[in-house]
């Protein structure tokens, strides 16, 4: 596999990781409305990178990943369009209270885990390790 290619790829799922548990952070501690739109952002970025570079590594190797069909699967992420409107709707509010952040930040950790999504990242990250 392409060494690079392979970098670039963890780099943006270890983004998607950062931001995550950024946002269980949030969820118990609370945050403000910059740093929640922060990691959507940052998840939004790194998902519409992630995407591609994981269509091609396959592309490029596909006898080399095993469980490929399950794998691709993972990246018709089913999350992107919920988090675009997510971040529309913090850039637009100018909420401060602390419990209401913290259920913003809950609503992004279920979207994200949306049919296991974070737990099969987790797997394709250990795998390209």
């Amino acid at each position: 596999m392409a060494k690079a290619l392979v970098e670039q790829v963890l780099h943006d799922i270890n983004k998607i990781f950062d931001s995550y548990d950024k946002l269980h952070e949030y969820e118990r501690t609370g945050c403000t409305t910059e740093q929640i739109k922060k990691e959507l952002v940052m998840l939004k970025e790194s998902t519409e990178k992630l995407s591609p570079l994981m269509t091609r590594l396959f592309k490029e190797n596909p006898s080399q990943i095993k469980g490929i069909s399950t794998l691709s699967s993972i990246f018709k992420i089913t999350y992107l369009p919920t988090l675009k409107i997510h971040l529309l709707y913090i850039s637009q509010i100018k909420e401060s209270k602390t419990d209401l952040l913290k259920i913003q930040s809950r609503l992004a950790i279920t979207y994200l885990n949306v049919d296991g999504c974070i737990d099969s990242l987790r797997i394709i990250h250990a795998y390209l390790k």
